[in-house]
C-alpha cells in the first residue's frame, strides 16, 4: 500500500486516462494523517504528488510539516473541506491546473488531500467526481484512513465522524501500533475488519507499514453523499494560540498535563509548532489525554510559536487566559 502510488489500486477511478488521479487520506483529529504523509513524502520518489491540506482551524501548522520549497502544500484552512471549506477545495484544485499550465508549478499526475480530522470523506469525493470542470481533469483513486492504535476505538465509538471516515475507507492504516500491545492492536484490526470487511487493513508505527491484510471481503461500492453536513462540527470549537516569545518548555509542559487531565476527553486535537527557549522549534502532538513525544524540528521553521487546540464543550477564552498567565504573556 502506498499512499503516492494511486493506480496500485484505482476503485473509484475507473478509466482515469490523461486525468490526475486523487488520493483522500482522512481519518480522526491526532490518528496520524501527516506523519503517514511525510514519511511517504521522504521516500524520494522522482515525481511527488502535488499535497493539498485541509485544517479545520485557521492557524496553520502542518503546512511546516508537509511540502519543499519547489512544491509546497496547497492549504485549505479554516473549516472542513467537506462542508463549510468544501467550495474552496474545489478552487484548490481548479488553480493547481492553472499553475501547472502556467509553469508556476512542476506537474504532478497525482493528488494527495489531507482532510480534516473532522472531514466527511463522502462529499468531498462527491465534488471531484461531479464538479463540471474537476471531473474532466481529476479521478479519486482511493479513501486511506487512519485509526489511531490508541485512541482509535474510543473516538469510533464516541464520534459518527469517525465512524464515517471508517466506512467510507478502501484502505485503513491502524497508526502508533508501537505504542500498544500487540494483542490490543490485533483485536483493533479485527474490528476494523467487521465494520468494513471491504477495505484493506495495514498496521504502521512512525509512519512506516509493519504488515498489510487484504480485503476480508469484496463488495460493490458504497454511494457516497451529495450534500456536506455541517452539524458534525456544530459543537466543536478552536482556539487558536500564537506568540512571538519562546516559550517555556516547562510551564508548556505542566499547563498541558492538568489541561488533560482535567479535561482530556473534551480535548480532540493539540498540534503546534513551538519556538522553545534554549531549545528551538519543536513540534508538539496529542490527540485527547495522550501528548506524543516532541519533535526537534530542523527545516526552516516560520518564527514564533502556533498553538491549536480542536476542543467540544470548552471554553476558548478561559483556555486561552489561563494559558498566557500560566507561561506568563502579556
Amino acid at each position: 500500500m502506498s499512499l503516492l502510488s494511486p493506480t496500485e489500486a484505482v476503485p473509484h477511478a475507473g478509466t482515469a486516462s490523461g486525468r490526475r488521479t486523487v488520493t483522500l487520506l482522512s481519518g480522526f483529529l491526532g490518528s496520524g494523517k501527516t506523519t503517514l504523509l511525510r514519511a511517504r513524502l521522504s521516500e524520494g520518489r522522482t515525481v511527488a504528488p502535488a499535497v493539498i491540506l485541509n485544517d479545520f482551524g485557521a492557524t496553520l501548522v502542518d503546512d511546516v510539516l508537509l511540502g519543499t520549497e519547489e512544491r509546497p502544500p496547497v492549504v485549505v484552512s479554516g473549516g472542513c473541506a467537506c462542508c463549510t471549506r468544501r467550495d474552496e477545495l474545489a478552487r484548490a484544485l481548479a488553480n493547481l491546473l492553472d499553475d501547472e499550465q502556467q509553469g508556476r508549478r512542476p506537474r504532478s499526475d497525482s493528488v494527495v488531500i489531507e482532510t480534516s480530522g473532522l472531514s466527511d470523506p463522502g462529499p468531498i469525493a462527491f465534488t471531484i467526481a461531479q464538479d463540471p470542470v474537476l471531473k474532466h481533469h481529476y479521478a479519486l483513486a482511493r479513501i486511506c484512513v487512519t485509526v489511531d492504535a490508541v485512541t482509535g476505538a474510543e473516538a469510533l465509538r464516541r464520534y459518527e465522524v469517525a465512524m464515517r471516515q471508517l466506512l467510507a475507507a478502501d484502505d485503513v492504516l491502524v497508526t502508533k501500533a508501537d505504542l500498544v500491545p500487540p494483542a490490543e492492536v490485533e483485536q483493533l484490526v479485527r474490528w476494523v475488519q467487521r465494520l468494513n470487511p471491504s477495505a484493506s487493513v495495514a498496521v504502521t508505527a512512525n509512519g512506516t507499514v509493519l504488515h498489510e491484510e487484504p480485503p476480508a471481503s469484496s463488495s460493490a461500492a458504497r454511494p457516497v453523499s451529495e450534500l456536506g453536513d455541517e452539524t458534525h462540527t456544530s459543537a466543536v470549537e478552536t482556539l487558536e494560540l500564537s506568540t512571538d516569545r519562546p516559550l517555556d518548555w516547562q510551564a508548556l509542559a505542566v499547563w498541558l498535563s492538568l489541561l488533560l487531565h482535567r479535561h482530556g476527553p473534551d480535548v480532540l486535537r493539540v498540534k503546534g509548532v513551538l519556538q522553545v527557549h534554549g531549545v528551538g522549534p519543536v513540534a508538539v502532538h496529542g490527540v485527547q489525554h495522550v501528548v506524543h513525544r516532541p519533535e526537534h524540528l530542523t527545516g526552516p521553521v516560520p518564527p514564533g510559536s502556533r498553538l491549536v487546540i480542536i476542543m467540544r464543550g470548552l471554553d476558548p477564552a478561559l483556555l486561552e487566559r489561563s494559558f498566557r498567565a500560566f507561561l506568563g504573556i502579556d
